[in-house]
């Protein structure tokens, strides 16, 4: 059964709680052709997590982009150009299908959950300009979205980077595979945002504003540690 036959049965069923404790999640992560701007995804990962089981439904996608592929960024996914040539599927049809799985389950309320959720959801976005659908990606701009980055970043206090692993290792969370794999990683988020919402119920749902001021209090923060050190500043408003 494909992404949008599950959506559809979900569909069915009455609005999701506005409780972050409760609440089913839709994760989801993408591996890309690279990091910069138009850079195309090439594997991508959507996960149904049922938070009354625990189960997971997990849909996977792999497409070619008809794009070349940054030596870079397959060195960290895997994807050498013969392989995506050879077995991805069409492109304009995968990202359809994932923006409108994604944006189905905001209408029971689900939020996505993207680790460093900026970066996925534009390439997603991107993607959907490039072949034609500007329409969806405009929706895409209006989602309810739960980024366990800027969570951590906000409840975690600690020093250290910021990459997925690490937040997992401090969090107590364990990986079900290896990362930058799309479905490892999506489970991972998804997995990791149970984790927080656990120790801190007090967070809301839906949660943009407060991400939205927390994301900023860190970019204040790092911009001004970087005034000092010389370093890159970033963006002060999260952009989602």
């Amino acid at each position: 059964m494909v992404v949008m036959d599950i959506l559809e049965e979900l569909a069915k069923e009455p609005k999701q709680p506005e409780d972050l404790a409760s609440c089913d999640l839709l994760g989801f992560d993408t591996e890309t052709t690279g990091l910069g701007k138009g850079s195309s995804i090439i594997s991508a990962s959507l996960v149904l997590r049922d938070r009354k089981t625990g189960e997971d439904k997990v849909f996977n996608f792999l497409l070619n982009p008809h794009a070349p592929i940054d030596p870079a960024a397959s060195a960290v996914n895997g994807f050498t150009q013969e392989f995506v040539e050879k077995n991805g599927g069409d492109q304009k049809e995968g990202v359809e299908e994932m923006a409108k799985a994604i944006l189905l389950a905001q209408e029971k309320g689900i939020p996505l959950v993207a680790y460093n959720a900026k970066f996925d959801i534009g390439m997603l976005e991107s993607d959907l300009e490039k072949v034609g659908r500007g329409d969806l990606a405009e929706k895409l701009s209006r989602l309810s979205v739960l980024d366990p980055l800027v969570f951590d970043r906000e409840l975690s206090h600690r020093p250290g980077k910021r990459k997925l692993e690490n937040a997992m290792e401090w969090w107590g969370v364990t990986p079900r595979g290896d990362y930058h794999d799309a479905r490892v990683d999506t489970q991972a988020a998804v997995d990791l945002m149970c984790a927080i919402a656990a120790c801190h119920p007090e967070l809301p749902l839906p949660a943009m504003d407060w991400q939205r001021k927390a994301y900023k209090r860190w970019a204040e923060g790092w911009n001004r540690w970087a005034e000092e050190k010389g370093a890159r500043k970033v963006e002060e408003e999260w952009g989602l």
